[in-house]
Protein backbone atom coordinates (compact mmCIF):
# COMPACT_ATOMS: atom_id res chain seq x y z
CA UNK A 1 0.00 0.00 0.00
CA UNK A 2 2.94 2.71 0.71
CA UNK A 3 4.71 1.97 -2.81
CA UNK A 4 0.93 2.72 -4.66
CA UNK A 5 0.91 5.82 -1.90
CA UNK A 6 4.16 6.85 -3.39
CA UNK A 7 3.18 6.58 -6.82
CA UNK A 8 0.10 8.82 -6.39
CA UNK A 9 1.54 11.15 -4.00
CA UNK A 10 4.03 11.50 -6.81
CA UNK A 11 1.87 11.70 -9.13
CA UNK A 12 -0.08 14.83 -7.18
CA UNK A 13 2.65 16.67 -6.45
CA UNK A 14 4.08 16.38 -10.41
CA UNK A 15 0.08 17.59 -11.51
CA UNK A 16 0.62 20.45 -9.27
CA UNK A 17 4.08 21.69 -10.32
CA UNK A 18 2.39 21.32 -13.87
CA UNK A 19 0.08 23.60 -12.40
CA UNK A 20 2.14 25.98 -10.67
CA UNK A 21 4.28 26.56 -14.24
CA UNK A 22 1.52 27.01 -16.12
CA UNK A 23 0.57 29.49 -13.98
CA UNK A 24 3.66 30.72 -13.86
CA UNK A 25 3.91 30.89 -17.61
CA UNK A 26 0.65 32.70 -18.05
CA UNK A 27 2.07 35.51 -15.36
CA UNK A 28 5.13 35.82 -17.12
CA UNK A 29 2.98 36.50 -20.80
CA UNK A 30 0.99 38.86 -18.90
CA UNK A 31 3.70 41.12 -17.72
CA UNK A 32 5.04 40.72 -20.99
CA UNK A 33 1.72 41.75 -22.48
CA UNK A 34 1.28 44.58 -20.25
CA UNK A 35 4.59 45.68 -20.53
CA UNK A 36 4.29 45.64 -24.65
CA UNK A 37 1.06 47.88 -24.65
CA UNK A 38 2.73 50.66 -22.37
CA UNK A 39 5.89 50.73 -24.34
CA UNK A 40 4.01 50.75 -27.81
CA UNK A 41 1.97 53.52 -25.95
CA UNK A 42 4.75 55.66 -24.99
CA UNK A 43 6.70 55.10 -28.35
CA UNK A 44 3.68 56.10 -30.80
CA UNK A 45 1.92 58.56 -27.92
CA UNK A 46 -0.98 56.85 -28.29
CA UNK A 47 -3.12 59.04 -25.85
CA UNK A 48 -4.83 57.09 -22.78
CA UNK A 49 -8.43 57.17 -24.03
CA UNK A 50 -7.19 54.60 -27.04
CA UNK A 51 -7.25 50.85 -25.89
CA UNK A 52 -4.53 48.48 -26.66
CA UNK A 53 -4.83 45.13 -26.46
CA UNK A 54 -2.31 41.93 -26.82
CA UNK A 55 -3.62 39.10 -29.13
CA UNK A 56 -2.50 35.86 -30.03
CA UNK A 57 0.41 35.92 -27.97
CA UNK A 58 2.06 32.36 -28.72
CA UNK A 59 5.88 31.07 -29.35
CA UNK A 60 7.53 32.83 -32.90
CA UNK A 61 9.25 30.36 -35.25
CA UNK A 62 12.20 32.63 -34.61
CA UNK A 63 14.01 30.47 -31.36
CA UNK A 64 14.11 32.66 -28.21
CA UNK A 65 11.49 34.76 -28.78
CA UNK A 66 7.13 35.77 -28.90
CA UNK A 67 5.30 37.13 -31.28
CA UNK A 68 1.77 38.25 -30.95
CA UNK A 69 -0.57 41.36 -32.35
CA UNK A 70 -0.82 44.62 -30.66
CA UNK A 71 -4.35 46.28 -31.49
CA UNK A 72 -4.15 49.83 -31.32
CA UNK A 73 -7.83 51.12 -31.32
CA UNK A 74 -8.93 48.51 -33.29
CA UNK A 75 -5.86 48.98 -35.74
CA UNK A 76 -3.39 45.92 -35.42
CA UNK A 77 0.20 46.30 -34.66
CA UNK A 78 2.72 42.94 -35.15
CA UNK A 79 5.31 42.31 -33.15
CA UNK A 80 8.20 40.50 -31.71
CA UNK A 81 9.60 40.06 -28.02
CA UNK A 82 12.41 38.34 -26.59
CA UNK A 83 11.61 35.33 -24.18
CA UNK A 84 13.55 37.17 -21.50
CA UNK A 85 11.03 40.53 -22.14
CA UNK A 86 13.80 43.17 -23.09
CA UNK A 87 13.71 43.53 -26.75
CA UNK A 88 10.97 43.75 -28.86
CA UNK A 89 10.51 44.92 -32.63
CA UNK A 90 7.51 46.07 -34.03
CA UNK A 91 6.22 44.81 -37.40
CA UNK A 92 5.35 41.42 -39.23
CA UNK A 93 7.48 38.70 -39.06
CA UNK A 94 7.81 37.63 -42.45
CA UNK A 95 9.06 33.57 -43.57
CA UNK A 96 12.39 34.48 -46.12
CA UNK A 97 11.17 31.26 -47.88
CA UNK A 98 7.84 32.45 -49.22
CA UNK A 99 7.10 35.05 -52.17
CA UNK A 100 5.86 38.25 -49.80
CA UNK A 101 2.98 38.77 -52.37
CA UNK A 102 1.56 35.26 -52.72
CA UNK A 103 -0.53 36.27 -49.70
CA UNK A 104 -2.08 39.61 -51.08
CA UNK A 105 -2.91 37.77 -54.97
CA UNK A 106 -4.63 35.45 -52.48
CA UNK A 107 -7.00 37.45 -51.27
CA UNK A 108 -7.75 38.67 -55.05
CA UNK A 109 -10.82 36.93 -56.39
CA UNK A 110 -10.28 36.54 -60.23
CA UNK A 111 -12.45 33.70 -61.01
CA UNK A 112 -15.28 34.53 -63.26
CA UNK A 113 -14.06 38.00 -63.90
CA UNK A 114 -13.39 39.40 -67.04
CA UNK A 115 -9.59 39.61 -68.12
CA UNK A 116 -7.57 40.68 -71.35
CA UNK A 117 -4.71 38.85 -72.47
CA UNK A 118 -3.51 34.91 -71.77
CA UNK A 119 -4.57 32.98 -68.59
CA UNK A 120 -1.53 31.94 -68.19
CA UNK A 121 0.25 34.64 -68.32
CA UNK A 122 3.34 34.91 -65.99
CA UNK A 123 2.39 38.38 -64.65
CA UNK A 124 -1.14 39.29 -63.77
CA UNK A 125 -1.92 42.60 -63.46
CA UNK A 126 -5.43 44.11 -61.45
CA UNK A 127 -6.63 47.44 -61.37
CA UNK A 128 -8.56 48.70 -58.39
CA UNK A 129 -10.32 51.98 -60.16
CA UNK A 130 -13.00 54.84 -60.23
CA UNK A 131 -14.72 55.62 -63.53
CA UNK A 132 -15.01 59.61 -62.89
CA UNK A 133 -11.67 59.70 -61.22
CA UNK A 134 -9.27 61.79 -63.55
CA UNK A 135 -6.19 60.07 -62.36
CA UNK A 136 -7.61 56.85 -63.44
CA UNK A 137 -8.49 57.88 -66.72
CA UNK A 138 -4.90 59.21 -66.93
CA UNK A 139 -3.84 55.47 -65.54
CA UNK A 140 -6.14 54.07 -68.24
CA UNK A 141 -4.32 55.82 -71.18
CA UNK A 142 -0.83 54.60 -69.74
CA UNK A 143 -2.39 50.85 -68.69
CA UNK A 144 -3.87 50.50 -72.83
CA UNK A 145 -1.97 52.72 -75.27
CA UNK A 146 1.96 51.83 -72.81
CA UNK A 147 1.83 48.67 -70.66
CA UNK A 148 -0.72 45.95 -72.76
CA UNK A 149 0.85 47.08 -76.29
CA UNK A 150 4.25 46.76 -75.06
CA UNK A 151 3.63 43.20 -73.20
CA UNK A 152 1.20 41.45 -75.46
CA UNK A 153 0.59 38.11 -74.26
CA UNK A 154 3.00 38.10 -71.36
CA UNK A 155 0.23 39.81 -69.16
CA UNK A 156 -2.76 39.33 -68.10
CA UNK A 157 -4.80 42.33 -66.93
CA UNK A 158 -7.93 42.61 -64.92
CA UNK A 159 -10.25 45.91 -63.82
CA UNK A 160 -11.95 45.54 -60.50
CA UNK A 161 -14.31 48.53 -58.98
CA UNK A 162 -13.55 50.98 -56.66
CA UNK A 163 -15.69 54.47 -56.94
CA UNK A 164 -15.46 56.86 -54.22
CA UNK A 165 -18.46 58.34 -52.20
CA UNK A 166 -17.84 61.43 -53.34
CA UNK A 167 -17.97 60.76 -57.09
CA UNK A 168 -21.44 61.02 -57.92
CA UNK A 169 -21.60 58.85 -60.97
CA UNK A 170 -19.14 56.72 -60.50
CA UNK A 171 -20.85 53.82 -58.83
CA UNK A 172 -23.83 54.06 -61.57
CA UNK A 173 -21.21 53.43 -64.22
CA UNK A 174 -19.45 50.82 -62.41
CA UNK A 175 -23.01 48.97 -62.05
CA UNK A 176 -23.60 49.52 -65.65
CA UNK A 177 -20.23 48.40 -66.54
CA UNK A 178 -20.52 45.19 -65.01
CA UNK A 179 -24.46 44.85 -66.20
CA UNK A 180 -23.13 44.79 -69.85
CA UNK A 181 -20.66 42.25 -68.65
CA UNK A 182 -23.41 39.77 -67.44
CA UNK A 183 -24.26 39.56 -71.02
CA UNK A 184 -20.82 39.29 -72.97
CA UNK A 185 -17.33 39.64 -71.93
CA UNK A 186 -16.83 41.93 -75.30
CA UNK A 187 -19.37 43.97 -74.29
CA UNK A 188 -17.84 44.40 -70.63
CA UNK A 189 -14.47 46.03 -72.33
CA UNK A 190 -15.88 48.26 -74.77
CA UNK A 191 -18.17 49.92 -72.02
CA UNK A 192 -15.20 50.05 -69.70
CA UNK A 193 -13.16 51.56 -73.01
CA UNK A 194 -16.06 54.05 -73.55
CA UNK A 195 -16.59 55.21 -69.95
CA UNK A 196 -13.09 56.17 -69.50
CA UNK A 197 -12.53 57.54 -73.12
CA UNK A 198 -15.37 59.68 -72.61
CA UNK A 199 -15.31 60.71 -69.32
CA UNK A 200 -14.87 64.21 -69.16
CA UNK A 201 -18.83 64.36 -70.97
CA UNK A 202 -20.60 62.20 -68.60
CA UNK A 203 -22.49 63.90 -65.44
CA UNK A 204 -24.69 62.45 -62.86
CA UNK A 205 -27.60 62.79 -65.10
CA UNK A 206 -26.77 61.57 -68.11
CA UNK A 207 -24.89 58.40 -67.30
CA UNK A 208 -27.46 56.19 -68.23
CA UNK A 209 -28.23 57.29 -71.72
CA UNK A 210 -24.33 57.58 -72.20
CA UNK A 211 -24.08 54.26 -71.27
CA UNK A 212 -26.70 53.12 -73.61
CA UNK A 213 -24.26 55.42 -76.38
CA UNK A 214 -21.25 53.47 -75.33
CA UNK A 215 -23.19 49.67 -76.12
CA UNK A 216 -24.20 50.20 -79.65
CA UNK A 217 -23.16 47.57 -82.32
CA UNK A 218 -22.43 45.46 -79.47
CA UNK A 219 -25.20 42.08 -79.15
CA UNK A 220 -26.61 43.46 -75.20
CA UNK A 221 -29.99 43.36 -74.86
CA UNK A 222 -31.10 46.45 -73.86
CA UNK A 223 -34.28 45.27 -71.79
CA UNK A 224 -31.69 43.48 -70.00
CA UNK A 225 -29.28 45.61 -69.21
CA UNK A 226 -32.23 48.53 -68.28
CA UNK A 227 -33.86 45.96 -65.89
CA UNK A 228 -29.83 45.05 -64.60
CA UNK A 229 -29.05 48.64 -64.52
CA UNK A 230 -31.90 50.37 -63.09
CA UNK A 231 -32.32 47.56 -60.46
CA UNK A 232 -28.33 48.03 -59.47
CA UNK A 233 -28.37 44.09 -60.02
CA UNK A 234 -24.56 43.82 -60.01
CA UNK A 235 -24.06 46.49 -56.92
CA UNK A 236 -23.45 43.93 -54.52
CA UNK A 237 -19.85 42.54 -56.90
CA UNK A 238 -18.87 46.49 -56.75
CA UNK A 239 -19.58 46.60 -52.97
CA UNK A 240 -17.61 43.10 -53.08
CA UNK A 241 -14.64 44.34 -55.29
CA UNK A 242 -14.25 47.71 -52.87
CA UNK A 243 -14.00 45.47 -49.73
CA UNK A 244 -11.37 42.82 -51.60
CA UNK A 245 -9.47 46.08 -52.54
CA UNK A 246 -10.00 47.60 -48.87
CA UNK A 247 -8.41 44.27 -47.90
CA UNK A 248 -5.19 44.42 -49.71
CA UNK A 249 -4.66 48.09 -49.12
CA UNK A 250 -6.04 50.17 -51.36
CA UNK A 251 -7.64 53.46 -49.88
CA UNK A 252 -7.80 55.93 -52.79
CA UNK A 253 -7.74 55.22 -56.78
CA UNK A 254 -6.41 54.32 -58.72
CA UNK A 255 -4.21 51.22 -57.75
CA UNK A 256 -2.35 48.25 -59.69
CA UNK A 257 -1.66 44.72 -57.75
CA UNK A 258 1.55 43.57 -60.08
CA UNK A 259 2.03 39.70 -59.19
CA UNK A 260 0.61 41.67 -56.21
CA UNK A 261 3.08 44.36 -55.46
CA UNK A 262 1.18 47.75 -55.28
CA UNK A 263 1.45 50.49 -57.50
CA UNK A 264 -0.10 53.41 -56.02
CA UNK A 265 -1.47 56.30 -58.09
CA UNK A 266 -1.38 57.60 -62.11
CA UNK A 267 2.39 56.14 -62.54
CA UNK A 268 4.54 57.03 -65.78
CA UNK A 269 4.96 53.78 -67.89
CA UNK A 270 8.78 53.24 -66.83
CA UNK A 271 7.28 52.45 -63.06
CA UNK A 272 5.04 49.55 -64.62
CA UNK A 273 7.98 48.42 -66.64
CA UNK A 274 10.51 48.21 -63.84
CA UNK A 275 7.91 45.68 -61.81
CA UNK A 276 6.69 43.70 -64.85
CA UNK A 277 10.08 43.45 -66.08
CA UNK A 278 11.49 42.40 -62.46
CA UNK A 279 8.54 39.79 -62.25
CA UNK A 280 9.01 38.36 -65.67
CA UNK A 281 12.95 37.60 -65.47
CA UNK A 282 11.95 36.07 -61.62
CA UNK A 283 9.41 33.55 -64.09
CA UNK A 284 12.12 32.42 -65.73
Amino acid sequence: MKRYGSIWLGFFAALVCSGWLLSAAAKADDDASKKIADYYRRRANVPPTAQIEVKDLQASKIKGAKQGILMVAGRPVGFLVSDDGKYAVFGDVEDLSVDPFKKTMEKIALKGQAGKGPKDAKVVIVEFSDYQCPFCSRAYTTMETQVLKEYGDKVRFYHKEFPLNFHPWAEPAAVGVLCAGQQNEEAYWKLYNFVFTNQKDITPQNVKDKLHEGLQGTKVDMAKFDDCFDNKKTLDKVKSDMAEGQTVGVNGTPAFFINGRMISGAQPFENFKSVIDDELARSK
